[in-house]
């Protein structure tokens, strides 16, 4: 036995601890941080996770335009890039107690080395959050962004569209469609380029759509590729289902739309989406050799 021991001991102090294992990098670090935010059971232990996720996602962010490549492929990230690859803009969300509450969290970062990272602070729910007005990155309307269309304003500048989602509460979701552009060096959270007709959008025309629905009902809101157009669900404002859920969006059936004029999103009161129908598959040829049974005698064949 004591033959044993000696080397037992003798491996103990030649194995490397987890640390050193696993998290030898700040990135390593800041995945194990992202897991914990998303996955543990316990909201003390995410909101844990989601404080030291942010700071070490700061640090490596302020290394420069370099950290893009350590953070564009984060699962726990939405990552959002302009065409001409001079910024980046990063979302993510916390979720906790049993599924009633969400928060945002949110960076643009320069990838041409012009300005420091901006920290977004999530103000969707102060109740200064509406459909006609603009804001700083500190009164960000938060959201977990899913993509993102550039398009030009009528003044020749580019601005984009983002497509997100609010978690909201328990049992209702909110869809939301702002606009990112720069004045100056500010960048800036919407934008009066939704209406009805063109004259007097830009004087009083919607800054961004906010779509209020049922957490489980089916909603689109994007841009189609397909027929060029901002495509979105009708939704009637119903008594909800579940208990407490109150008033909520539930979709008809019927879809609306925006349509890109010089510059601006021209309402579209009816897009008629046509779902395309698979071709059926031809029946298989018959079989060439006899079938067998369980025991390896032939049987006709059959289509």
């Amino acid at each position: 036995m004591k033959l044993f021991i000696a080397p037992l001991i003798l491996c103990l102090f030649f194995i490397p601890p987890v640390s050193s294992q696993h998290l030898e990098t700040k990135v390593d670090t800041l995945m194990f941080y992202a897991d914990v935010l998303v996955s543990s059971r316990l909201d003390k232990h995410r909101q844990f996770g989601a404080e030291n996720f942010e700071n070490i996602f700061v640090d490596i962010l302020n290394k420069g335009p370099e950290s893009f490549d350590d953070l564009k492929d984060l699962p726990v990230l939405s990552v959002k890039v302009d065409p001409d690859s001079t910024f980046a803009l990063y979302t993510w969300q916390l979720i906790v107690n049993n599924g009633s509450d969400f928060h945002y969290f949110g960076y643009i970062q320069s990838l041409k080395d012009e300005f420091e990272p901006i920290r977004l602070v999530d103000r969707m729910h102060s109740g200064r959050v509406d459909e006609y007005a603009t804001f700083l990155p500190d009164h960000w309307p938060g959201a977990f962004y899913y993509n993102m269309k550039p398009f030009i304003l009528p003044d020749g500048n580019q601005a984009f569209l983002l497509f997100g989602i609010n978690g909201k509460s328990r049992f209702n979701r909110l869809r939301v469609m702002d606009v990112l552009y720069k004045d100056g060096d500010r960048f800036l959270f919407g934008l009066p380029v939704f209406g009805e007709e063109p004259e007097g959008i830009q004087r009083s025309g919607k800054t961004r759509i906010l779509m209020e629905y049922s957490y489980d009902a089916p909603i689109y809101l994007n841009f189609d590729p397909e027929y060029e157009l901002i495509v979105f669900n009708q939704v009637d404002r119903k008594e909800g289902i579940h208990p407490g859920q109150g008033m909520t969006g539930i979709p008809t059936g019927e879809y609306h739309g925006y349509e890109y004029q010089d510059g601006l999103w021209i309402y579209v009161p009816e897009v008629v989406r046509e779902r395309s129908v698979p071709e059926v598959s031809p029946p298989p040829p018959a079989r060439d050799r006899p079938r067998r049974d369980l025991f390896g005698r032939p049987q006709n064949n059959r289509n």
